[in-house]
């Protein structure tokens, strides 16, 4: 299931970033991968993804949610789907490498407003339950510079700023369930005198 959140995020950065270069990987492969994608003649900007830590929201986890489910859609049959949830929290290391410190300051200037403003993606669920999930992304508040790190490209420097992003409001599913749908106008209601026996 995580490596649908992996997906989506890298969906939103290559549509971004018209680029289809941009992957899941460690941040020290990105040059090296690109440069297999490019016969050794690599583009900048370059942009690399890394998802570095995944967690279970402990304080979150709801045993209803997790055994019965939630909700998931009213079907014909007179039937409730439920699926059954998790809350995680991922998080994702942001490289951006340039030839110039210009150019990455205003690459992320475009990021954090675009992020802060439009944090919302969309990931489809598996497992049959033909349902989506919007989840939100957003920027920690430290961007370091690692160009120090870097080392020397086609006689130059690269400038390399490392940030990481965050998602709070993600999900483990797992599912469909389908339980009765009991009708309150098929139920005799007690009325205020009368008392269950």
């Amino acid at each position: 299931m995580l490596y649908l959140y992996d997906e989506v995020v890298v969906n939103k950065f290559t549509n971004l970033f018209k680029d289809s270069r941009i992957t899941i990987q460690p941040p020290e492969n990105a040059i090296r991968y690109a440069a297999q994608l490019e016969g050794d003649d690599v583009r900048f900007p370059l942009i690399s993804l890394n998802r570095t830590n995944w967690s279970i929201r402990g304080s979150d986890v709801s045993f209803a949610q997790s055994r019965t489910g939630i909700l998931n859609r009213v079907n014909d049959n007179n039937t409730l789907s439920v699926m059954k949830v998790i809350p995680i929290r991922l998080e994702y290391q942001l490289d951006v490498y340039t030839v110039d410190r210009k150019t990455n300051d205003e690459i992320y200037r475009e990021l954090i407003f675009y992020f802060t403003n439009n944090p919302t993606l969309i990931v489809n669920i598996p497992y049959t339950l033909n349902a989506e999930h919007k989840f939100n992304l957003f920027f920690n508040d430290d961007i370091t510079d690692n160009s120090d790190t870097v080392e020397h490209v086609n006689k130059g420097v690269l400038y390399r700023y490392t940030s990481t992003l965050y998602c709070n409001d993600a999900y483990l599913f797992d599912g469909p369930t389908e339980l009765n749908r009991v009708s309150i106008a098929n139920t005799q209601l007690l009325s205020a005198n009368e008392s269950i026996k």
